[in-house]
């Protein structure tokens, strides 16, 4: 058995070896047989533009300065690639400067994405002269996909940023497969990348999904992905007041294209260019909003809970003077969870300061908060173990520190939380009777990331 084994392993080694087969599969025919490219550019307005790969369909739009979407005009929705982009998004590398700035958006085979799915739009927008100018790329069959990934290959080359909404979870990893598919280099690579939806859900997550009441986006890969609330149609309803009519549905997309792909007929697709494109300049009008918070601090907030949340990125970005400013205003001006939440800020701020009598009396400003919202509830339990280390170690009035840690053994019923808190209570019992002694085993440490030092 052992020589058999060997006598086919050697005619094996001997055999000639056959080509390496090409990784990628392009169909001869197949539904793109019956297409007509003149017919698709009298439909959509293309034209095909050539590429190392051959020839692809690109379809140009520009929208002007002067032209309204929603309550602003396309000039206000302006993008600059500066620091404030960066205080948005605090992984950002500084603008190396002259690059120009690229909003991207595709539409694909389907919602979910995986090693099938297929970009058969990919949507490209820039500001040129206070207008708007967007081209898309159409896939015209999947035999084209090459020259598609070539023209946006080219196109994105000379930018120094890329935008998107979702784009690092979705778009761009999805488009670079692609590439590595075909074994076509990535133009990614290198090029700094901007996703509005991290600093959409930080400034706008409780104002769509809560005081908007919009409700969830539908579950899918692209920009309206987001469950949260923050899917950018509910953004563009929200900040910009635009309100789509006659949008194609996110998931009926995939089957307008296949029905291209069957049929020829590309008049199914007209209203997907146009999901596109609104997607593009609702993109760009987002992200301007965002930029313009950033200038104008608290006083362009629209409401308390878009202040507390500026003044969130304010506080990461260093800017304390500023995020004070913000906190303060919500403090003030909303509801309960949201005015507990800015109090909160301001009193673990004031902590960190050293200004301990300021953080006390915002900490008594939150226990006359209520309780049963769960905002509400963690900050009140910050404010009674504040207030009983406060009383114990800086007022001296134990009498008063042993109340407010009686107050924090039932807000809570963790048992971590209520060892804590039974060690400090068993410490002012000492103090009161005249006991001065410390030892014991050490406290559970609450508020592990801001308690002071006992």
């Amino acid at each position: 058995m052992a020589d058999l084994t060997s006598r086919l392993r050697d005619i094996i080694r001997s055999a000639p070896r056959p080509a390496p087969r090409e990784l990628t599969y392009v169909p001869e025919g197949g539904y793109e047989a019956g297409i007509d490219p003149d017919r698709i550019c009298d439909v959509l307005g293309g034209n095909p533009i050539e590429t190392a790969a051959g020839p692809c369909l690109a379809i140009d739009r520009r929208y002007e300065a002067d032209r309204w979407h929603g309550d602003v005009r396309i000039a206000e929705c302006a993008v600059a690639d500066d620091e404030r982009l960066q205080l948005l998004d605090g992984m950002l590398d500084p603008a190396s400067g002259g690059g120009r700035v690229i909003f991207l958006d595709t539409e694909t085979t389907g919602l979910s994405g995986g090693a099938g799915t297929v970009a058969f739009l990919v949507g490209c927008g820039w500001f040129d002269l206070g207008a708007f100018q967007i081209r898309q790329f159409l896939l015209t069959g999947f035999a084209a996909e090459p020259a598609l990934l070539a023209a946006v290959a080219d196109f994105v080359a000379p930018a120094d940023l890329i935008v998107t909404y979702n784009g690092k979870t979705f778009d761009l990893p999805l488009m670079e497969t692609r590439w590595l598919f075909h074994r076509m280099e990535t133009p990614f690579a290198g090029k700094r990348h901007f996703d509005m939806l991290h600093p959409a859900r930080r400034l706008w997550r409780r104002r769509t999904s809560v005081a908007q009441g919009f409700s969830p986006a539908p579950a899918s890969g692209g920009p309206d992905s987001a469950d949260d609330g923050c899917s950018l149609g509910a953004l563009e309803r929200a900040l910009v007041g635009f309100a789509r009519a006659g949008d194609v549905p996110g998931f009926e997309i995939p089957s307008r294209y296949f029905q291209f792909l069957r049929s020829g007929d590309p008049r199914p697709l007209a209203a997907v260019l146009e999901h596109n494109r609104l997607d593009l300049v609702s993109l760009a009008a987002v992200v301007a909003r965002g930029q313009r918070l950033v200038d104008g601090g608290v006083e362009a907030c629209r409401d308390a809970a878009e202040s507390l949340a500026l003044g969130g990125l304010f506080d990461r970005g260093g800017r304390h003077a500023q995020a004070e400013a913000c906190y303060r205003r919500a403090s003030v001006e909303g509801d309960a969870p949201v005015r507990a939440e800015a109090l909160l800020r301001l009193a673990l701020k004031w902590r960190r300061e050293r200004r301990f009598g300021e953080a006390a009396e915002v900490c008594r400003v939150i226990l006359n908060l209520g309780t049963g919202q769960r905002s509400v509830d963690i900050a009140r339990r910050f404010a009674l173990e504040a207030l009983a280390v406060h009383h114990e170690h800086r007022e001296r009035d134990l009498e008063a520190a042993r109340e407010f840690a009686l107050a924090a053994l039932d807000a809570d019923e963790r048992p971590r939380w209520r060892q804590g808190v039974q060690y400090r209570l068993a410490r002012l019992e000492r103090k009161l009777s005249g006991v001065h002694g410390e030892g014991g085993p050490a406290a559970a440490p609450l508020l592990d990331d801001h308690r002071e030092s006992d």
